[in-house]
């Protein structure tokens, strides 16, 4: 960790206190000045909410396979976003450590780009790593809305199987300021608000997080003497601390004849983190570190009735500016004893300084007309225009950085929506184009020989989506769509660490079916069921997977497998009593078989056949069952009035899985051994919410938990979190 991230982290508490302070002093003097028209105000929501039913239920109402996350259950808690999706049906992130480690999120089967990630529906894929859900807190979110295969066109993604839209918090006027310290030297603090003059309309809204971890959590490895293994031992992370400071700050005005909303805002990011192994536990690093930062002025627009009754509209703007540094210059072989060697490279890896400068334009607007009470046009349109400059000043005649590095992307949808009675559809279009220049190495010797080449393509997917509720509280959806997967820039160009360029790669494309039904009923008003059950049938091309070959350990690589199938079906159950005890189980199975039979290759005598090795097996590195158990005990008035007591535990399993084709050998080592976590949580509010304290054990039994690679995971860790919220 360098000296300005060090000074960082010893300031931020005091500068995020005096914040804290000086917001908490406005918000309240303007609750003294308002609190009239707040009653009004508030006696008026009463009123719509008993006539129309809340945005989450509408949502789980739509034809399309989704799961709604309320999160204002766990504000309380110290877990980010990423950790709270993961106790979904479906879901599993897949992390290489600890806090600000590099994570795979995993839904029913595809993962990494294959799904899409929005903020308030807007796309995130280039916002830079500080701004991803590892770092959100969970006071961040609304609720969290997970599209499992089709995705409405007015998301505008190119996603393959499935979108993940965080909705921040709407309330007109609000205060939450929490801090948490935990195992670990971690600390995690979040700031999140917002103001509304209801004479003139003037709004401010703003969210804020920072995190820091020594993440000097012990692991269980075999160091490595020279080129001997030693025997098997508990060591502790050295080189592996990590922060991250980030928020969005937007002002405009609300209910205007002009506009429903006009926001203008920036998005700010920067985060440092230390490098302690690579892709494998055997490989060891003590000074190489990474950096990055990002600047992103927005727009926001909507109107709805724009010109005419029954026509809304919404347009959202920015221009992404993101710096990123990769460190590597001392010249020294770590083992996990810290014991040194010199390396006669100059570096622990790859003697580099690297800096990516990413400039990526975007514009996302949606159009939508009622021609008729149940039928409703919409239109969408997404241009995301990503450029990349490379310099490194230990290669600063590497001819590859002056190669170009651009990626557009245009996607265009167009769907109807439409009720019928107990029956609403939903059929839609959607156009996909991608323009790359990039380049490729033809030498034929140890002797580099770049060249330039672009890529121009046009795909169209198509797909419906419908819903019948054979009772009040019995739904059935199904859904199919043929969709496609543009390559984003990581794929194509690499991170300049350990993903490595692949300019071939060529877009995914499936067929996506879905199946699911929802039952909720109540017996003696006391308790209250919810069942739900989907399954799921994926036939990809294409498909694309993070690489990870035994005899070249120090990079990955994105590539096109061919045809993958997947099949699966996942359940969950809940339970409601009395609003006292609250439980849930959810199970997941997915069947992921690689379908390629053939693997094709090219050198100078020609295209070269070879029989795919891994052809009817499962895809590897990927969990195939896996679920959560939670159970909570919510205590109202304890202690006195307008207290609240909550103790809550979750239990996640995964079913151990094959780290390598599970084919090589007779009896393959490589495995991923059964897992299963203990978490406790125990939280006390007073004055209606407005004090909340809460304490938390995670890896209650200190299990040996493991993801990407085998790469160990924290064992047992406790925090502690204060939280203070006050509205209007």
């Amino acid at each position: 960790m360098n000296m300005k991230t060090r000074d960082l982290h010893k300031k931020t508490p005091r500068l995020l206190a005096l914040l804290f302070l000086l917001l908490l002093a406005d918000v309240q003097i303007a609750a003294a000045q308002d609190t009239t028209k707040t009653v009004v105000r508030q006696e008026k929501i009463s009123e719509v909410e008993v006539l129309h039913k809340t945005e989450s239920r509408e949502t789980k109402e739509l034809p399309f396979n989704v799961n709604v996350i309320e999160t204002k259950q766990h504000f309380n808690s110290s877990q980010d976003l990423n950790k709270l999706l993961t106790r979904t049906t479906g879901i599993r992130i897949r992390e290489d450590g600890g806090l600000g480690s590099d994570f795979r999120f995993s839904l029913n089967g595809f993962s990494g780009k294959s799904l899409k990630f929005f903020l308030d529906g807007i796309p995130m894929d280039n916002f830079g790593s500080a701004l991803a859900l590892n770092n959100f807190p969970a006071t961040m979110a609304e609720r969290v809305e997970v599209y499992k295969g089709v995705v409405p066109i007015t998301l505008g993604a190119d996603a393959l199987g499935g979108a993940i839209n965080v909705i921040t918090r709407s309330n007109p006027n609000f205060l939450d300021v929490s801090y948490s310290l935990g195992s670990f030297n971690t600390h995690r603090a979040g700031l999140n608000g917002a103001y509304t003059n209801e004479n003139t309309g003037l709004a401010v809204r703003f969210n804020s997080f920072y995190n820091y971890s020594d993440n000097n959590y012990k692991v269980h490895v075999q160091p490595i003497r020279g080129n001997q293994y030693l025997p098997e031992q508990e060591v502790e992370r050295f080189h592996d601390s990590y922060a991250s400071l980030g928020g969005q700050f937007e002002v405009g005005v609300r209910d205007k004849a002009f506009a429903d909303q006009l926001f203008v805002g920036l998005l700010a990011s920067t985060n440092d983190k230390d490098i302690q192994t690579g892709v494998v536990m055997e490989q060891v690093y003590g000074a190489m570190t990474r950096n990055s930062s990002s600047v992103i002025p927005t727009l926001k627009y909507k109107k709805d009735n724009l010109f005419v009754e029954g026509l809304d509209f919404n347009l959202y703007g920015a221009y992404n500016m993101s710096r990123n540094n990769m460190v590597d210059t001392v010249a020294l072989v770590y083992n996990w004893l810290q014991e040194t060697t010199p390396n006669t490279i100059g570096a622990e890896r790859s003697r580099t300084q690297l800096i990516n400068r990413d400039h990526e334009a975007l514009l996302t607007a949606n159009l939508s007309y009622a021609l008729h009470q149940n039928h409703d046009l919409a239109l969408n349109y997404v241009l995301t225009d990503f450029n990349r400059k490379s310099s490194d000043v230990e290669q600063p005649d590497n001819v590859a950085h002056k190669m170009p590095q651009r990626l557009q992307k245009q996607n265009i949808g167009f769907g109807i929506d439409s009720r019928f009675g107990a029956l609403r559809t939903n059929v839609f279009a959607k156009y996909y184009a991608l323009y790359a220049e990039s380049f490729e190495n033809i030498s034929e010797n140890n002797e580099p020989n770049y060249v330039e080449i672009s890529t121009n393509q046009h795909n169209i997917g198509y797909g419906v989506a419908g819903t019948y509720f054979f009772l009040p509280r019995l739904q059935m959806k199904a859904s199919y769509e043929h969709t496609y997967r543009l390559p984003e820039p990581t794929e194509l160009l690499g991170d300049g660490l350990f993903t490595t360029r692949n300019e071939t790669l060529r877009p995914e494309k499936s067929h996506n079916i879905n199946l699911g039904a929802l039952y909720a009923f109540t017996l003696n008003a006391d308790h209250n069921f919810q069942a739900e059950v989907n399954g799921i049938y994926r036939d990809s091309e294409d498909y694309i997977r993070q690489e990870q070959a035994r005899n070249r350990p120090t990079g990955r690589k994105f590539i096109n497998v061919g045809d993958v199938k997947t099949t699966g079906i996942e359940g969950e159950v809940k339970y409601n009593w009395k609003h006292l005890i609250y439980s849930s189980v959810n199970v997941s199975y997915q069947n992921i078989i690689d379908k390629t039979e053939f693997i094709y290759s090219e050198n100078l005598s020609g295209t070269i056949q070879d029989r795919n090795l891994n052809y009817g097996y499962k895809i590897p590195n990927i969990p195939y069952f896996f679920g959560n158990f939670d159970l909570g005990i919510r205590l109202q008035d304890f202690g006195g009035a307008g207290r609240i007591a909550n103790i809550h535990y979750f239990m996640n399993f995964i079913e151990e899985y094959y780290l390598t084709p599970q084919q090589l050998g007779a009896n393959n080592p490589d495995m991923i051994p059964q897992q299963i976590a203990h978490n406790i949580m125990a939280d006390y509010s007073l004055a209606n919410g407005k004090y909340n304290i809460a304490v938390e054990c995670h890896n209650l039994t200190d299990s040996r938990l493991f993801d990407n690679f085998r790469l160990q995971k924290p064992g047992r860790s406790f925090t502690l979190k204060l939280r203070y919220f006050i509205h209007k």
